[in-house]
């Protein structure tokens, strides 16, 4: 890893997912405090506004040649904590996001322990792939889908909650054979 500057702690996709951090606590105040439909739209929208500028951060990241070792750690980390901190706060509102939250957990988890002993043993690590992309943005748009129409009482969010769980489970179940594959050709 090389020194990080003052130029790349404070560039523009630096401080992009800085601001998604940010996003975290503002969006855990209006979610938990809200009382009225209006209140779920605005915490919804702060969750928009989050994928955005992950978005965003990215795309500026790579078309200006903009990319640090820093933003390598922080954007995951930036998207990792908003993803748990939102399905943890709906496990309130919806109690089987439990299921959610565990599959989560166990493969970030998972990814984070493989990761750090294929670092250690000098490898280099591959960065998300299609499947854990595809479950991630299929769980963006759940959540938010639940947070803005906020329908506990109803059969539609289970539905949305079991269909996430399996996509996440199988992007789970895919990275362990990628993960398992990579450690069993260091030690070989």
């Amino acid at each position: 890893m090389n020194k990080i500057t003052f130029k790349d702690f404070f560039n523009i996709p630096n401080c992009l997912c800085y601001f998604r951090m940010i996003l975290i606590p503002v969006f855990l105040v209006f979610y938990f405090q809200a009382d009225r439909q209006s209140d779920y739209y605005i915490s919804a929208l702060i969750l928009i506004v989050s994928g955005f500028t992950d978005f965003l951060d990215g795309y500026i990241a790579r078309k200006y040649n903009m990319v640090t070792d820093l933003g390598k750690l922080v954007d995951p980390m930036a998207d990792k904590l908003t993803q748990f901190s939102v399905a943890v706060a709906l496990v309130y509102t919806y109690s089987l996001m439990w299921l959610l939250v565990a599959i989560i957990f166990i493969k970030d988890a998972m990814l984070a322990l493989g990761s750090f002993y294929l670092f250690e043993k000098g490898e280099k690590i591959r960065g998300a792939s299609w499947w854990g992309k595809v479950s991630t943005a299929f769980f963006d748009v759940i959540v938010i889908i639940l947070i803005g129409l906020h329908i506990p009482d109803s059969v539609v969010p289970t539905v949305l909650i079991i269909i996430c769980s399996v996509l996440m489970f199988l992007s789970f179940i895919l990275y362990a054979k990628q993960l398992y594959e990579m450690i069993k050709g260091v030690r070989s």
